[in-house]
């Protein structure tokens, strides 16, 4: 499928056509990467960090991956146990 490289203000644009954008699950704002190599222009979507939560990870832990307190020092000071 070939396309068109444009000017785009003092950059240049490329319009990504329906078929590809679905095909790689591209959609407006989606942030892409560009790597260069041997002339070759590769442009991937960008990998987002995915955001966890702690309830979430906790929920995923196993009861043999769970251990009993620690407590390695005497209480210095007013502390309640």
């Amino acid at each position: 499928m070939p396309t068109t490289v444009q000017k785009w203000g003092n950059s240049l644009g490329i319009r990504v056509p329906k078929a590809v954008a679905e095909q790689t699950n591209l959609t407006d704002g989606t942030e892409v990467e560009f790597e260069t190599s041997g002339g070759v222009l590769t442009i991937r979507p960008k990998h987002r960090r995915r955001k966890f939560k702690l309830a979430d990870l906790l929920r995923q832990m196993k009861p043999r991956h769970r251990h009993g307190e620690l407590q390695r020092d005497e209480p210095k000071g007013r502390e309640l146990i």
